[in-house]
């Protein structure tokens, strides 16, 4: 097999980013797509050539498709788990979208179900592939800023105006910042509070947050702080009705770093560009990263040469299972702190 098949259940806008990548990847090729809405289903198939015997009405006939070898799901949230464990269960590999699962609890089933079917299995966070991460897990091991101390980073965005029919402020889907893009801030803390302490990454001791809950039942801005071991900080800030610098700084002994664009450079479409900056006892140096690629073109690229490789995990810094388990435990906890429950976490 010289390129994975790819099924994408759910044509959302951020299933568009995926299969725009696909088109760029030298090992991995878009088969086929699964959707309940025809339009959409219909749109999506003509917009990348898709053949009809290939545009799967439900969920169901994509999985049971021979001629797929790995799906990749952006359904919504409260679907991930199911879907995930579903199509490991038919044999296929899986890239989902994150959250990997709405809690911990889910994750889990899921991560057990994959090790079980022996497919492979990673939690969709896009930014992790890109050439600029590990270039900046140097730095911190190169103790380019002496010991880190704190970690400060962000990601929100203003939808303007509270939209109930929209998945970001339904409580039944998971909506919310948290669970919608506050989990890069968390994931990334962890990354850099881990390799800094020579770990692949680290769960805090202590999580204390706060949010504004809205009407609709969901957080529409939360923010809090992490302590990890050995003296670092997080400070992580998220809102889907309030635009942020989403950017990321680092702060060491000696100086700190500073990433311009650390969660989607090149997002959209190629070419990509993003920048390190690091301050040193007054100067400053800039590292570049240019490229014609589109940013999950990594992210496509890297599952796939995975899958060939006939490994179930991508390597560090991609996300690993227990990455994963432990991002959705502090995501757990932060809804926790601010008062932001679920249906799923009472069973």
């Amino acid at each position: 097999m010289s390129q994975i098949r790819w099924g994408i259940i759910g044509p959302g806008s951020i299933a568009n980013n995926f299969a725009d990548a696909l088109n760029e990847s030298y090992s991995g090729k878009l088969k086929g797509i699964a959707s309940l809405n025809d339009k959409r289903r219909e749109e999506f198939g003509n917009k990348y050539n898709i053949e009809d015997k290939f545009r799967f009405q439900n969920y169901d006939l994509l999985l049971n498709s021979s001629d797929i070898d790995a799906v990749y799901i952006s359904t919504p949230h409260t679907l991930h788990a199911e879907l995930s464990i579903k199509a490991a269960g038919k044999g296929k590999h899986v890239l989902c979208e994150k959250p990997a699962a709405v809690n911990l609890i889910e994750g889990q089933k899921v991560i057990n179900t994959v090790r079980e079917a022996g497919v492979f299995y990673m939690e969709g966070f896009m930014y992790r592939c890109h050439p600029q991460i590990p270039a900046l897990l140097k730095l911190i091991k190169d103790n380019k800023i002496g010991k880190v101390k704190k970690i400060i980073s962000s990601f929100g965005f203003n939808m303007n105006q509270v939209i109930p029919e929209s998945r970001l402020f339904d409580k039944k889907l998971a909506g919310g910042a948290i669970l919608d893009v506050g989990l890069y801030p968390v994931s990334f803390s962890r990354l850099i509070a881990g390799v800094a302490l020579g770990k692949k990454f680290l769960n805090p001791l202590e999580i204390k947050g706060e949010a504004r809950i809205g009407d609709t039942g969901v957080d529409e801005i939360a923010s809090a702080i992490l302590k990890f071991g050995n003296g670092i900080t997080a400070e992580v800030s998220t809102a889907i009705l309030q635009d942020m610098k989403n950017n990321a700084i680092i702060e060491g002994s000696e100086g700190f770093i500073e990433l311009d664009q650390p969660w989607d450079p090149g997002r959209d479409k190629g070419p990509y560009s993003s920048k390190i900056k690091i301050h040193n006892n007054g100067k400053e140096e800039t590292i570049e990263f240019k490229g014609p690629e589109h940013l999950f073109f990594f992210e496509a690229e890297l599952s796939s040469q995975t899958i060939l490789k006939q490994r179930q995990e991508v390597p560090h810094p991609g996300m690993t299972w227990e990455d994963t388990l432990g991002n959705l435990k502090v995501l757990d906890e932060w809804r926790k702190t601010v008062g932001y429950s679920l249906p799923q976490d009472y069973y």
